[in-house]
C-alpha cells in the first residue's frame, strides 16, 4: 500500500482545508519526513489516515454507532464550529497492488453536525468510478483481509512505547497475527472455518450420522470457546496494563502529596488501609443484617404461625406412628398373641362364662385408646406437610432460632455499624486535617479516584480470570468429548462420505499451513538476524533467533549460545529488535505497507542512530513516514537522512489564525519552490 494524498478539513487541530501530497519513490528516496513541535498536529495526522481508511473499525466498531459518532463530534474543529461551519472531512488517496497490479483508490469521509447529531457520508472511488453498495462491501472485505487495522497498528512504531509493547504478554500473539496476515496463511483458518460452516448447513448436517453431527457440533463449540478464551486473555492483559498505569499514577500523586507538605505517604496509606478494612467489615455486617432480614425475620414476625406448623408436624409424626402401630399390631399380631395366651389361661366373665373373644376385643380397644395421640381428634385430623426427615429437622432448627431471637444480635450489628461509621469519619477527617490548601485537597481527590479505579480494575481482573479458568476447563472437556466422538465416527463411518472428505481436507489444510509457516518463519528468522546484528553496536550480538511455529514464542541465543531474553534488552536495543522484526516480516512477505516511525531516535545512542540511517532506512520499505521534533532529528541527523527523503513537511500551529501552517520543508531546510 502506498499513500498518495491526504486532505484534512476541519478535523481535530486542522482548521480549514489542509492538504498533504506524496510522490512515488525515486531511487533511494523512500522517506516522508514530517516535522513539528509537540501539539502541532502530528498525532492527528496519523489518526486521520487510519480513520479515513477504516471508519468505525478505527475504534474497533463493526459499524457506525453512538460512541463512534461521539468521537467524531468531539473531533470537529472548534474554530470551524464557532464560525458556523458544521462540517468536517478527510480524504485519502492510495494505491494497493492486487495480484501484482496497481489499483488506485480514493476514500472520502464527510461528517455533518445537524441538531447536535452527527451524520457520516462515505464515498469510495476506484480510479475515477465510484463504487456501488455491493462493490463497497467487497472492497471493505478485501481491505480487512489485505490490511486489517491490527496490522496497520503493528507497523506503527512509537519509540516511547515500543519497550512496553514488546514486553506485553500479547506481543507474541500480535506477531503471529501480523505474520499470518502478511503471508496470507490465515486463509487456511478461514477455509477450515468455511468447511465447518458447510457441514453445519441444514441440508448437509441432516445427512450426517449421529456421531458425525456430534463431532461437528463439538468442533463448532471448540471454535467458539477458543474465541471466548482469546477475548478473555486479551481483556485481562489490557486490564493489567491499566492496573499498572493506575499504580504509577497513585505513586506519582503520593509523591506530589508528600512534596506539598501533606501527611506522610506511609501514614496516609495506613489510614486508607484502615478505612478500607472498616468499610469491608461494614459491608460484611450489612450482608449479615440482610441475611437475617431475608431468612429469619419473616419467621420471627409470624412466630405463631411457625409454632402451628411445628405443632402440626409433631402431630403428623404422632398420628403416623399411631396408625402404623395400629396397623401392625391390630390386624394380626395382637389378636394372635392373645389367642395363644387364651389356650394357657381359661378366661371367664363375672358369670363364669367363657369370654376369650370379648376379652381380646376389650384389650385391643383399651390398648389403642391408650396409644392414641393426646390432644388430636383423629376423625378430623388431616396430614398436610408430609415432610422428609431432613425437612422436619430443618423446620425444628428454624423454630429454635426463632425462639432464641431477641433482637440483641441485630442491635449489636447496628451498634458496630455506627461505631465503624464514626471511626471511618474520624480517619478521613484526620487525613483532611492535614490538607493545608486546595492543592492538597485536589491531590487527595485524584488519589481517591485513582484508588477507586485501581480496586475496580483488580475486581474486574479477578472476575475475568475466574471466567477464563471456567472457559479453559470447558474447552478441555470439549477436547475430551472431541476425542471420544472422533473414535465413534471412525467406528461408524463409511468411506467416501462428505464428512470424511471434509475431515481429510481439513487435515490437508492444517498440514500444508504448518509446512508454509515453518518455511516462511525460517526466512523471517534469517532476515531478522541479518538486520539486527548489522544494526547493533556490539556487532555479532545474536547467534540464533527462532520463532516457535505454534506459540510464536521468540528464542534468542548470543554468540556464546546463552539465552537472551526480551526483558534483558535495554530501551535502545529493544527498539533495534522491533525495527529488525518489522523489516524481516516485510522483506520476507514482499508486502508493501507504509511504515510509520514516531520518536525513532528518542532513546538511541549516536552509533545506533548512524546505523539506522545508513543500513535500515534505505531498505526498510517503499514508503516510510517519520514524525519528529527538531531535538530528535537535529540538523546533523537531518543532513545524514536527507538523501533518502522523498518529501518533507513542517507543521506549525499558528495561534494567531488557529490553523496548522504546512510548509514543504523541515526545520533546517528552506521552503522548496
Amino acid at each position: 500500500m502506498q499513500i498518495n494524498k491526504l486532505v484534512i478539513n476541519n478535523f481535530g487541530i486542522y482548521y480549514g482545508r489542509n492538504e498533504f501530497s506524496f510522490g512515488s519513490k525515486k531511487g533511494r528516496s523512500n522517506i516522508i519526513l514530517i516535522g513539528g513541535e509537540n501539539g502541532s498536529g502530528k498525532t492527528t495526522f496519523l489518526s486521520a489516515i487510519k480513520l479515513a481508511i477504516y471508519g468505525p473499525l478505527f475504534l474497533g466498531y463493526k459499524s457506525v454507532n453512538t460512541k463512534y459518532m461521539d468521537y467524531i463530534k468531539d473531533k470537529i474543529n472548534l474554530y470551524a464550529l464557532a464560525e458556523g461551519t458544521n462540517e468536517a472531512s478527510i480524504e485519502i488517496q492510495f494505491t494497493i497492488r492486487n495480484h501484482g497490479e496497481p489499483e488506485h483508490y480514493k476514500i472520502i469521509r464527510q461528517w455533518k453536525l445537524i441538531n447536535e447529531s452527527v451524520k457520516e457520508y462515505a464515498q469510495i472511488f476506484k480510479g475515477d468510478l465510484i463504487l456501488n453498495e455491493r462493490e463497497t462491501e467487497e472492497f471493505y472485505h478485501f481491505l480487512r483481509r489485505y490490511l486489517p487495522p491490527s496490522l496497520f497498528d503493528f507497523f506503527f512504531f512509537d519509540g516511547e512505547k515500543v519497550q512496553q509493547y514488546v514486553l506485553d504478554p500479547r506481543f507474541e500473539s500480535n506477531v503471529k497475527e501480523a505474520f499470518m496476515t502478511l503471508f496470507n496463511l490465515d486463509l487456511f483458518d478461514i477455509l477450515k472455518e468455511d468447511l465447518l460452516k458447510y457441514l453445519k448447513q441444514e441440508n448437509i448436517f441432516a445427512n450426517l450420522t449421529e456421531e458425525q453431527r456430534q463431532y461437528t457440533q463439538i468442533e463448532h463449540d471448540l471454535r467458539n470457546q477458543e474465541n471466548i478464551i482469546n477475548r478473555l486473555e486479551t481483556r485481562i492483559a489490557e486490564l493489567k496494563e491499566k492496573l499498572k498505569d493506575t499504580q504509577v499514577k497513585i505513586q506519582e500523586l503520593e509523591r506530589e502529596f508528600s512534596n506539598q507538605g501533606g501527611i506522610m505517604a506511609r501514614e496516609r496509606e495506613e489510614l486508607n488501609n484502615k478505612i478500607f478494612a472498616m468499610e469491608q467489615e461494614k459491608k460484611q455486617i450489612s450482608e449479615k443484617i440482610k441475611e437475617i432480614a431475608a431468612n429469619l425475620l419473616p419467621f420471627v414476625i409470624t412466630q405463631k404461625l411457625v409454632q402451628k406448623v411445628v405443632t402440626q408436624i409433631e402431630n403428623e409424626e404422632r398420628v403416623q406412628r399411631y396408625e402404623t402401630l395400629k396397623e401392625e399390631l391390630g390386624n394380626e399380631t395382637l389378636p394372635h398373641v392373645l389367642k395363644s395366651l387364651s389356650h394357657k389361661f381359661h378366661i371367664t366373665d363375672q358369670s363364669g362364662n367363657e369370654a376369650t373373644s370379648s376379652f381380646i376385643a376389650e384389650i385391643n380397644k383399651r390398648l389403642f385408646d391408650l396409644l392414641k395421640p393426646i390432644g388430636v381428634n383423629l376423625d378430623k385430623f388431616k396430614i398436610i406437610h408430609e415432610m422428609t426427615k431432613e425437612q422436619k429437622h430443618a423446620m425444628h432448627e428454624l423454630f429454635k432460632q426463632v425462639q432464641k431471637f431477641d433482637g440483641k444480635e441485630i442491635n449489636n450489628y447496628f451498634a458496630r455499624m455506627e461505631q465503624l461509621t464514626n471511626e471511618i469519619y474520624n480517619a478521613k477527617k484526620q487525613i483532611e486535617h492535614n490538607l493545608k490548601d486546595d492543592v492538597l485537597k485536589d491531590i487527595v481527590n485524584k488519589l481517591n479516584e485513582q484508588t477507586r479505579i485501581h480496586e475496580q480494575i483488580k475486581y474486574e481482573i479477578e472476575a475475568n480470570e475466574a471466567k477464563l479458568v471456567e472457559a479453559r476447563k470447558f474447552y478441555n472437556e470439549l477436547m475430551i468429548q472431541k476425542e471420544k466422538a472422533a473414535k465413534r465416527v471412525y467406528q461408524a463411518q463409511k468411506d467416501g462420505n462428505i464428512f470424511e472428505l471434509c475431515q481429510k481436507l481439513n487435515r490437508v489444510l492444517s498440514k500444508y499451513q504448518e509446512i508454509q509457516i515453518n518455511k516462511y518463519l525460517g526466512t523471517v528468522e534469517t532476515y531478522f538476524l541479518q538486520m539486527f546484528n548489522s544494526l547493533m553496536r556490539k556487532g555479532q550480538f545474536l547467534n540464533s533467533f527462532k520463532i516457535d511455529p505454534h506459540t510464536f514464542e521468540l528464542t534468542m541465543l548470543n554468540h556464546a549460545n546463552s539465552p537472551v531474553f526480551k526483558h534483558s534488552l535495554s530501551a535502545g536495543e529493544t527498539q533495534i529488535f522491533f525495527l529488525s522484526l518489522l523489516w524481516a516480516l516485510l522483506k520476507a512477505s514482499k508486502q508493501q505497507i507504509p511504515l510509520v516511525l514516531d520518536t525513532l531516535f528518542g532513546r538511541l545512542d549516536h552509533t545506533h542512530k548512524e546505523n539506522l540511517i545508513k543500513k535500515y532506512l534505505p531498505v526498510a520499505g517503499e514508503q516510510i513516514i517519520i514524525l519528529s521534533t527538531n531535538t530528535e532529528i537535529d540538523e546533523h541527523y537531518y543532513n545524514k537522512i536527507k538523501p533518502y527523503i522523498q518529501q518533507e513537511f513542517l507543521l506549525n500551529f499558528n495561534r494567531d489564525t488557529n490553523r496548522v501552517d504546512i510548509s514543504n520543508n523541515y526545520f533546517f531546510q528552506k521552503v522548496m519552490n
